[in-house]
């Protein structure tokens, strides 16, 4: 009679650790959940603040509709280096929200919106002076090759 009880000692110790295992387990794919639901909140926030900039900022917006002049060699909008660097760092929002969004949710429908802001600003994008300023250094190789290919294609028409 020992023995069994022995046996149910040992069976349920044996139960208790692989419970509390499984709880270990559970609580760790919970964590990493509400991390990426966090990155996503954060993705999400930094696109609609590029939204809101945008609506502030209609001539920076969209440099395609020529509501401004833009002087990608002498560095001016309208004649003004300040407006510029407003742009630049216009675009360094795009562009930093971008990476966040297509890291932590590359679906189908973020990166169109993502290639629709890109192209929007293929002409600074690709311009010898953003080519030579380091900027793109600050991106993941992921990230780049993403921007190398919608450019790429937006010089040829396609999407």
């Amino acid at each position: 009679m020992q023995s069994l009880w022995q046996e149910i000692g040992t069976l349920s110790s044996v139960v208790m650790a692989l419970a509390a295992l499984a709880a270990l387990v559970y609580a760790h794919l919970q964590i990493g959940e509400g991390r990426r639901a966090e990155r996503r909140a954060d993705a999400n926030e930094l696109w609609r603040e590029t939204l809101r900039l945008g609506f502030e900022n209609p001539k920076l917006s969209d440099p395609s509709l020529n509501l401004a002049d833009f002087d990608y060699v002498a560095r001016t909008v309208d004649g003004s280096q300040e407006t510029f660097q407003k742009y630049e760092l216009f675009v360094d929002t795009i562009l930093n929200a971008s990476e966040e969004i297509l890291d932590v949710s590359p679906t189908k429908e973020w990166r169109a919106a993502v290639r629709i802001q890109l192209r929007q600003h293929r002409a600074y994008l690709v311009s010898a002076h953003f080519e030579g300023s380091g900027y793109l250094e600050q991106y993941t190789p992921k990230f780049r090759a993403f921007m190398e290919e919608t450019l790429r294609a937006a010089s040829k028409g396609k999407g």
